[in-house]
């Protein structure tokens, strides 16, 4: 089995971390995973996705440029850069 360590994560150099927030918390670069504690101090791990049909009201508390990211489990939202690991913007 191979140790992997987060020098080898490809998406941080592509997403970068959130620079600004506004009322929620902040996407760490490469973060796929919530890392909300619940009452026990236990993470609650689960997905983290970018939320395409967040409401109006909910997307004009983000800072500029970013975009919502909601937690499949406990639906804490986060905001940061667009996904774009799967789909970078970057010319080679």
């Amino acid at each position: 089995m191979v140790e992997a360590n987060t020098l080898d994560i490809k998406s941080k150099h592509i997403q970068q971390p959130t620079g600004q927030t506004g009322e929620y918390l902040p996407l760490a670069a490469g973060q796929t995973v919530c890392t909300v504690k619940d009452d026990k101090g236990k993470n609650c791990t689960g997905h983290v996705k970018q939320w395409l049909s967040a409401p109006d009201e909910v997307i004009e508390k983000a800072a500029p440029g970013n975009s919502i990211h909601r937690c499949q489990r406990c639906y804490a939202i986060y905001e940061g850069p667009p996904q774009e690991f799967l789909h970078p913007n970057v010319k080679k």
